[in-house]
C-alpha cells in the first residue's frame, strides 16, 4: 500500500513538471484590441490643408501650430473686372468703362465655429465703397480654408463700379457672433491702373478703358522649397517620399509669350548645372500656378510660374530616383537660372543646408508671411518683362507691406 502511493506520488510530479514544461513552449497570445474601437485618424478635408507635413524631414514647412487665424500673404491676389458702363448720378454712360475688385486668399486656422470672413474694400480716393462676406469654414489650428469674394459677375452691381486709379484699399477681417469679436487679419493697398482698349480713336471710345492691378513688386521676389503643403494646390497634396526642388519667379508680359513662351530652369552647383526643369526622359516641369490679367489683353500680364527639377532636396527612396541630383547629400551654395524664349531673365542663389534642408533666408518669418516656401531675391535680367518698376518692391511689396531685411542684387 505504502508503495502504491509512493508510485502515485511519482507520476504527479511527472505531470506537473511536464504540463509546466509544455507551457513554456507555447508563444504569448498577443492582445486583441477591440474592433469597436478605430484607430484615431486625422481629420482632413479636401478643402481645409494642413500647414505641416507629417514627415520630419519637410524643410520649409511651419512648424508651429497657430493660436489665431492668420493671412498667407503670398495668397492675397486681387484682380479687376471691367464694367463696359459707367453710372454717372444714376444714369448709365455706356461710353465708360469701370470697375471692381475680386480677391481669392487663403487663412490659416483656427478658424472657430461661427467664424464670418469679410473683405472691406476702399476707392482711391479713401471713400468707404464694397464689403464682401466670403464663404468661411471651421478650420482647426494647423490647417489652411482658400476662400474668394467677389468672383461672381452678380457679387458687384454696374452702378457700383468706378472709374477711380490709384491706391485704393482693403481689408480682411473675420468676425464671430458666438464669441463677440472683429479681428482685422489684413489691410494693405493696390495699384489700380488702366490701359485703352481699340485702336479707333474716336470721342465715342475714348474712355474704353480696361482696368488692372499692377503687380510689378512682385518680381525681384522669388520662393524655394521641396515639401510644401502649406501652398500645395487643394486636393494636390506634396509627395511624402520625397521633396524635388522647386523654385518660384513672377513674369510679366504679353499673355500669349506668358501662355506659349519657353521657359526652363538651370540648377547650379559649384559652376556646373546638376538638374534642369526641361523634362524629356527625365522628371522636370513648369507653368503658371496664377495668372493676374486684366479682361482684356495687354503687356501687363503676371504669372506666377513655377518650375520643379530633377533634384531633390530628400528623399526616402532614392533607388526609384536615380536621375535626381541627390541635393542632401550635396550642401553648400546653389544657384538657380532661367531662360525665357532661350534668353536669360533670372537668378536667383540659395543654400542647402548640411542636414537635407535648405536654409531659411528668415524674410518669410521676419515679416510674417505665413507661407511655407523660403523667400529669395531674384535678379530680373533682360527686356522681356517690358516695362517695369524696378524700384516697386520697396513700397508695394504685399500691397504696401513692403519686406524688412530683402534686399535685390
Amino acid at each position: 500500500m505504502k508503495k502504491l502511493r509512493l508510485i502515485h506520488f511519482a507520476f504527479l510530479i511527472l505531470v506537473v513538471f511536464n504540463f509546466q514544461t509544455a507551457s513554456a513552449q507555447f508563444p504569448k497570445i498577443p492582445k486583441i484590441s477591440n474592433p469597436s474601437q478605430p484607430k484615431p485618424q486625422p481629420t482632413q478635408t479636401d478643402s481645409a490643408q494642413p500647414t505641416t507635413g507629417s514627415d520630419s524631414k519637410s524643410d520649409n514647412a511651419t512648424k508651429s501650430v497657430p493660436t489665431e487665424a492668420a493671412i498667407n500673404k503670398p495668397s492675397i491676389q486681387i484682380t479687376l473686372r471691367t464694367h463696359r458702363q459707367y453710372y454717372r448720378n444714376g444714369q448709365a454712360d455706356e461710353e465708360t468703362w469701370s470697375w471692381s475688385p475680386r480677391i481669392t486668399y487663403r487663412v490659416i486656422g483656427p478658424i472657430p465655429a461661427g467664424g464670418q470672413l469679410a473683405v472691406e474694400f476702399t476707392l482711391p480716393s479713401g471713400k468707404p465703397w464694397l464689403t464682401f462676406n466670403c464663404d468661411t469654414k471651421e478650420t482647426k489650428a494647423g490647417f489652411w480654408w482658400e476662400t474668394e469674394c467677389g468672383v461672381n459677375s452678380a457679387d458687384v452691381k454696374d452702378e457700383q463700379a468706378s472709374t477711380e486709379t490709384g491706391e485704393a484699399g482693403f481689408k480682411i477681417t473675420l468676425k464671430n457672433e458666438l464669441e463677440g469679436t472683429n479681428k482685422t487679419l489684413f489691410a494693405g493697398k493696390f495699384d489700380v491702373e488702366k490701359f485703352h482698349v481699340g485702336v479707333v480713336d474716336l470721342p465715342k471710345f475714348k474712355n474704353n478703358f480696361s482696368y488692372y492691378v499692377n503687380y510689378d513688386w512682385n518680381l525681384p521676389i522669388g520662393y524655394i522649397y521641396g515639401y510644401d503643403n502649406m501652398d500645395a494646390k487643394v486636393g494636390y497634396p506634396s509627395s511624402e517620399t520625397e521633396a524635388r526642388f522647386s523654385f518660384v519667379a513672377w513674369f510679366k508680359g504679353d499673355p500669349k509669350n506668358i501662355d506659349y513662351g519657353q521657359y526652363v530652369a538651370y540648377l547650379y552647383y559649384q559652376g556646373k548645372v546638376v538638374a534642369d526643369s526641361a523634362g524629356g526622359d527625365k522628371f522636370g516641369s513648369t507653368g503658371c500656378q496664377i495668372t493676374n490679367a486684366a479682361s482684356y489683353e495687354s503687356p501687363n500680364t503676371y504669372c506666377r510660374r513655377r518650375f520643379t527639377v530633377n533634384a531633390t532636396v530628400w528623399d526616402k527612396q532614392p533607388q526609384y530616383h536615380t536621375q535626381d541630383f541627390p541635393m542632401y547629400k550635396n550642401p553648400g551654395e546653389y544657384e538657380i537660372k532661367v531662360l525665357e524664349n532661350g534668353k536669360l531673365a533670372r537668378t536667383a542663389k540659395f543654400t542647402m543646408g548640411p542636414n537635407g534642408r535648405l536654409v531659411e533666408t528668415g524674410i518669410g518669418p521676419q515679416n510674417n508671411l505665413g507661407t511655407g516656401r523660403i523667400v529669395v531675391p531674384v535678379q530680373v535680367l533682360g527686356d522681356q518683362d517690358g516695362q517695369w518698376n524696378r524700384n516697386a518692391y520697396k513700397t508695394n511689396a504685399f500691397f504696401m507691406n513692403p519686406l524688412s531685411g530683402f534686399n535685390v542684387p
